[in-house]
């Protein structure tokens, strides 16, 4: 109880201490901007595109072509940065050019229509020595299985007439809408001919409400006014409904299409009835015809069925229809008795839905430009970010970690915002809007510039050879081990970000549980930030950046689990170690290895590797396994790759690099001039920094912002023995 009053006291006191220094006030509120703007629109990039008809292999390739191209402006950004020394003023710059353009990404049309096809399939139902069902494929049905008996409940709509004729297009439109239509029956034996007059209740505004048109979508609709609409049953079969005349009997398993009035004391079937049907083989009329035919093997109990029809009548249907202002008649013969019914689309057909293309090349050329762009602008506008502020940190010794709290806070805030936004934008339409994020996202990139003018960095020198100090930092075994782990940690945040809302999507979340998963991860995060500073000291850079391989992989195996939306909440929440924890960890690693004048470029090396080529890595690799095995699968795949490369990370530096420690240098050193004989001692005493005492000054290396009570209140707990002889011996 007394250590977890003492770290609660820790905690707070570190945030007072932090405070207390007005002049970083100005990176707090940075920070903050520069985190909201990010998280307002970013996470929503990958359901954009899918809003857009862009499918997820193209996903893929736009997610790893954008930061892979975008990866070479943020080092040479980094370079001219700190060629320049103030760079401010180019900093506000690129952060107002990148929110304008995000807004082009509005203007890139749809390229894919996805068309959902009716829910209920509508079949003529016929006598052929058996009951048939014919299925006009206007609306093409995919068979679920063709080697079985499907069980389906069928609704009896309306019986009618079904009639043969080979009409014109012209003339098939007009017979659709007609007001009305004759249909007489000629009994053979008698001679004898009845004619049934019937009207109909539909037009041409009705026939247009069949379709509803979305931004990306078309949701098809069946007429639904079945006893009063003439509609086509096949390529040149229409029916023609008459309702109270006939209808369908069974009587045992004697079948027929009757006229009401001849079995007065039967019943027709009743409305809804289960039937079993089989997918029957088709001949070349058929095709020609554009039908799918089931054979009904039983009706309730009633197996072995026997349908026929009456032989000794023709039947004949006259039209009068309106073509081009003028009054015609159309005859349509040979005509049969015909019942309609209704059944489920999903108990016989795989497909719901289908895909139309537009204009796919102009929708994904256009988007990836735009992407592309602004991926460079935002690539460079971060380099150069992250250089100012590790700039400020080492002018004012200060902690890393305490100023990315304001960036958690930030993202808290905004991100489920913008899910709200969208959410409520969307509210009454039948498609996803965006529009206000992207608006917002420029109104924020446009205040942080303005802001970032009034940073100070008069302080930092210009670099006098860049290239050669950079190469010089490159050549550290440890920064290299870095940068690597930095583009596979790149790669599992790079696939969560491209794929988790896509698979959130598909189980039906929400875009405001979307926008909360940030709020949830930043909530857990704030104590780790504010702590981040002595965990990193007690374990050391490269065990927290174990620790992330290790919570990704908890992550990615998490989500391939989940049913229930809400439940991705719970690993959402360990995005405060995999991210904030161990990524703090690698910033502060990056700038301990490297010098004041190469910060900049080292930075956006760090980030263009993790948010680029590890983000485009773990996009392009998890969009085309997603295909083939699917999402859940490919999120598993990552979490055992990500585990192991963790572990030969952690292998390898306590094998080799623990014992082989490379040179650094403090993160909160100032650019100072020193005397050979000083610049001499420096180097003794930074040649084993893993083995030095953690004396207050050497100690802030791993723990910016460092304050010596935290030494003070340890003393037996930060000094071994061994190392206390060393102390003195100094």
């Amino acid at each position: 109880m007394l250590k977890m009053n003492r770290y609660f006291k820790l905690f707070f006191h570190r945030i007072a201490n932090d405070l207390k220094q007005k002049e970083l006030l100005p990176l707090k509120l940075l920070f903050f901007m520069h985190s909201s703007t990010i998280l307002v629109l970013y996470p929503y990039l990958t359901i954009h595109m899918r809003e857009l008809g862009i499918n997820v292999e193209e996903t893929a390739i736009m997610s790893a072509v954008t930061p892979a191209v975008a990866i070479l402006m943020p080092p040479l950004a980094g370079m001219v940065a700190d060629k320049i020394g103030n760079f401010r003023v180019l900093l506000s710059a690129f952060s107002i050019v990148g929110g304008g353009s995000a807004l082009l990404l509005l203007l890139v049309p749809v390229g894919r229509l996805t068309v959902t096809f009716p829910e209920k399939l509508i079949f003529g139902l016929r006598c052929e020595s058996d009951p048939v069902l014919s299925l006009h494929q206007e609306f093409p049905c995919k068979p679920i299985n063709s080697d079985h008996i499907l069980d389906i409940e069928l609704q009896l709509e309306t019986c009618g007439v079904a009639c043969q004729s080979s009409l014109t297009k012209d003339q098939s439109r007009s017979l659709l809408v007609a007001p009305s239509y004759e249909i007489q029956v000629l009994e053979v034996d008698t001679n004898d001919i009845t004619t049934y007059t019937f009207k109909t209740a539909v037009s041409n505004e009705t026939m247009s409400n069949i379709t509803v048109f979305l931004r990306n979508r078309k949701i098809l609709k069946n007429l639904e006014q079945y006893p009063s609409v003439i509609r086509k049953l096949s390529k040149h079969t229409y029916f023609f409904p008459a309702d109270h005349l006939y209808t369908f009997f069974c009587n045992g398993s004697n079948c027929s299409v009757g006229k009401m009035s001849e079995h007065p004391e039967q019943q027709g079937l009743s409305n809804t009835f289960r039937s079993g049907v089989f997918l029957k083989l088709l001949e070349r009329k058929d095709f020609e015809e554009n039908l799918q035919l089931y054979k009904m093997e039983y009706i309730g109990s009633s197996s072995d069925l026997i349908c026929t029809d009456p032989d000794n009548e023709i039947i004949t249907v006259n039209a009068s229809v309106n073509m081009d202002g003028v009054n015609t008649s159309l005859n349509l013969e040979p005509c049969a008795r015909t019942c309609l019914v209704t059944g489920s689309r999903k108990r016989l057909c795989q497909n719901a839905k289908t895909t139309i293309e537009l204009d796919t090349s102009l929708t994904f050329w256009s988007y990836l430009s735009i992407r592309v762009f602004v991926g460079i602008i935002s690539g460079t506008s971060f380099a150069m970010f992250e250089g100012a502020v590790i700039a400020i940190l080492r002018e004012h010794k200060a902690d890393y970690g305490l100023q990315r709290i304001y960036a958690t806070i930030g993202g808290m805030i905004s991100s489920p915002i913008s899910g709200w936004m969208i959410d409520y934008a969307s509210k009454g339409k039948s498609y996803t809007d965006f529009r206000p994020i992207f608006f917002l996202y420029a109104g924020l990139k446009f205040i942080s510039g303005i802001l970032m003018l009034f940073i100070n960095l008069r302080f930092k020198k210009a670099a006098v050879s860049v290239i050669s100090d950079v190469l010089t930092v490159l050549r550290k075994l440890e920064m290299i081990a870095l940068l690597m782990s930095c583009v596979v940690l790149g790669c599992a945040w790079g696939f969560i970000e491209s794929f988790l809302f896509w698979l959130l999507d598909d189980l039906g979340a929400s875009k405001s549980l979307m926008g909360l998963t940030v709020t949830v991860g930043g909530l857990v995060g704030i104590p780790l930030l504010v702590l981040s500073g002595p965990i990193v000291k007690r374990l050391g850079h490269a065990n927290v950046i174990f620790i992330g391989f290790i919570f990704y992989a908890i992550r990615l195996m998490g989500y391939s689990l989940l049913y229930n939306p809400w439940l991705c909440l719970v690993f959402e929440a360990m995005e405060s170690i995999t991210f904030g924890l161990s990524f703090t960890a690698a910033v502060t690693y990056a700038a301990k290895l490297s010098t004041v004048t190469t910060d900049t470029s080292i930075q956006g090396m760090l980030g263009g590797l993790y948010y680029g080529v590890g983000k485009g890595i773990g996009s392009l690799v998890g969009g085309y396994l997603i295909h083939p095995i699917g999402i859940r699968h490919t999120f598993q795949l990552f979490s055992g790759t990500t585990l192991v490369i963790g572990m030969v990370y952690f292998g390898f530096y306590h094998v080799y690099m623990k014992k082989h420690p490379s040179q650094g240098t403090d993160i909160t050193k100032k650019d100072s001039t020193h005397s050979p004989k000083m610049e001499k001692k420096a180097v003794d005493e930074t040649t084993d920094f893993h083995l030095d005492p953690p004396v207050v000054y050497e100690d802030a290396m791993c723990n910016p912002a460092y304050e010596t009570t935290e030494v003070e209140d340890e003393p037996t707990e930060t000094i071994s023995a061994n190392e206390d002889s060393k102390v003195n011996s100094h």
